[in-house]
């Protein structure tokens, strides 16, 4: 047995030994090709080799297509061959003259082409494999029909009362009332799920809060965050689904603090703003105090401002 030889390290053009060019297998078998020379076949298969400088490099055009460079003189190096015939090879593979498996774009002023590689299918469809000989769909000579329901009205064997067996048949049970099984067909008319409904009310729920507040004009004198995180919490207490909500550390129903917060209005929101400003101490739980202060503005809002203005006098 030949002794094999493990080398820890690539010494030299070694690193090339296992790196091979590819040749899709249709440019060999399929007819359409037949005519292609084997020297453009293994030029195209480079070509497709030179794709993955493309990544490298940024060749891309405007639309995102990818193009390569591959000078003729570098043809010339690479395939052993005269000019001549670099030439004659690209014109196999290009669109005008070949097969349009390349597209070469001149630029002009002493600027290289740019090349598009193409990819390439055929839509010849496979012949349907023969069918089966009738053989193989033969019924089975023996069948266990032991668990097949039978009537339970016996049928008689003699011909005589053939017919009055025909006339008293087993009962049709699909004559009932069809209305109990039938299922409404989902493209008629199709539900709303309930996520969509609840989508569908918030969106309304959150057009009647910006209006109520004056959305635009609080945004525009306040920061743009403060004011969405007012509404996105207004917006989560109208929507809630939770029969109470706890304002201050009682537990409220549900359905009298979203009556309290549709009834906020920009006013009402410069007082949480202005309040919150002029907290000195910290806030642990931020949304509860935010909750709080909101469900209780249409009530401290009057005797909050009579103070401050108090205060000023004084």
């Amino acid at each position: 047995m030949p002794e094999i030889i493990l080398s820890d390290y690539f010494y030299g053009d070694e690193s090339e030994e296992f790196v091979y060019f590819k040749i899709p297998r249709q440019l060999i078998t399929n007819p359409k090709f037949k005519h292609v020379s084997t020297d453009a076949k293994l030029l195209y298969g480079m070509l497709l080799d030179r794709m993955s400088l493309s990544a490298r490099n940024g060749w891309y055009d405007d639309t995102g297509q990818v193009y390569i460079y591959y000078s003729v003189d570098e043809i010339c190096g690479d395939m052993t061959c005269g000019r001549d015939k670099a030439m004659k090879l690209l014109a196999e593979l290009d669109t005008k003259k070949g097969v349009g498996l390349i597209e070469r774009i001149k630029q002009g002023q002493g600027k290289p082409t740019k090349i598009y590689v193409k990819r390439f299918t055929t839509r010849t469809i496979p012949p349907k494999p023969a069918p089966p000989p009738l053989e193989s769909f033969m019924p089975f000579s023996q069948v266990d029909f032991s668990n097949v329901q039978k009537s339970e009205i016996p049928t008689p064997r003699g011909g005589k009362n053939r017919r009055a067996a025909v006339e008293k048949p087993d009962p049709n049970y699909t004559k009932r009332n069809q209305t109990e099984f039938i299922q409404p067909d989902p493209s008629i008319s199709p539900r709303k799920s309930p996520a969509e409904g609840l989508e569908m009310d918030r969106y309304e729920r959150r057009k009647e809060l910006k209006a109520n507040i004056d959305y635009e004009r609080l945004r525009r004198e306040h920061p743009c965050d403060d004011i969405d995180d007012l509404l996105e919490l207004m917006l989560d207490t109208v929507c809630s689904t939770a029969p109470a909500i706890r304002i201050g550390g009682s537990d409220i129903p549900t359905e009298a603090v979203r009556n309290r917060f549709l009834q906020l209005d920009s006013e009402h929101i410069q007082y949480v703003i202005d309040a919150l400003k002029q907290t000195t101490t910290k806030i642990n739980n931020i949304r509860a105090y935010l909750l709080t202060a909101l469900y209780n503005a249409p009530v401290t809002i009057g005797p909050y401002y009579s103070a401050a203005v108090r205060h000023d006098f004084h």
